[in-house]
């Protein structure tokens, strides 16, 4: 894996995707058999050794995310890139010093939750890549990129294993005016057949 470029990695990475989700809806989609449930270690080796290559020379010093699907994610991103990983928590514990929150929605639970991260570990010295599993409507991920500017650090970049294209959250997130990668753009599905069209085929 590690001499593959980051075009192999996700052409495997689609066909796993094609291979192993389930086409709930046209727009819901489901993956929980091995990215956001049931993880698989190969699986998140692909998508972390394929975000990294993307950002190689960036100089990431901290991969970002929000509990908990992405977190994995984050880890082997981090690893790959001798970074840092880091994720907001679902509500402040109480031994969480100068806590930073956010109040968002979850379109895909309908439920609106806080988000929360220690302020000692994001500042002007941090270069932050914000990753997760999915980007839909792009509400989670402004989420994390507003705490990153509220600490001073400087935000990098965006990165996504599936982006669902019709959501229109790559538009949410272009005020940000960094690179945002997503490894699998999902263009549409079709629950009939499970047909999934990625992007640029």
């Amino acid at each position: 894996m590690e001499t593959h470029d980051v075009r192999e990695l996700v052409a495997e990475i689609r066909t796993r995707i094609r291979c192993d989700s389930l086409v709930l809806s046209s727009e819901f989609l489901r993956v929980d058999g091995f990215l956001n449930h049931r993880v698989e270690p190969e699986f998140v080796a692909l998508a972390g050794a394929a975000l990294a290559k993307s950002y190689a020379d960036a100089q990431v010093s901290c991969v970002f995310t929000a509990e908990a699907a992405g977190n994995v994610i984050a880890y082997e991103a981090a690893r790959r890139l001798d970074a840092t990983a880091l994720y907001a928590k679902k509500g402040a514990a109480r031994t969480m010093a100068r806590a930073l929150m956010r109040r968002m929605s979850s379109p895909t639970k309908g439920t609106e939750q806080n988000l929360c991260v220690s302020a000692d570990y994001l500042g002007p010295e941090q270069r932050v890549l914000v990753v997760d599993d999915f980007l839909h409507q792009g509400t989670t991920s402004a989420a994390l990129a507003a705490m990153v500017a509220e600490t001073g650090a400087q935000l990098v970049g965006f990165g996504f294993v599936i982006e669902k294209r019709q959501s229109r959250g790559r538009q949410a997130l272009q005020r940000f005016g960094v690179p945002i990668v997503s490894l699998a753009i999902i263009e549409s599905m079709d629950p009939s057949t499970g047909q999934i069209v990625f992007a640029e085929e």
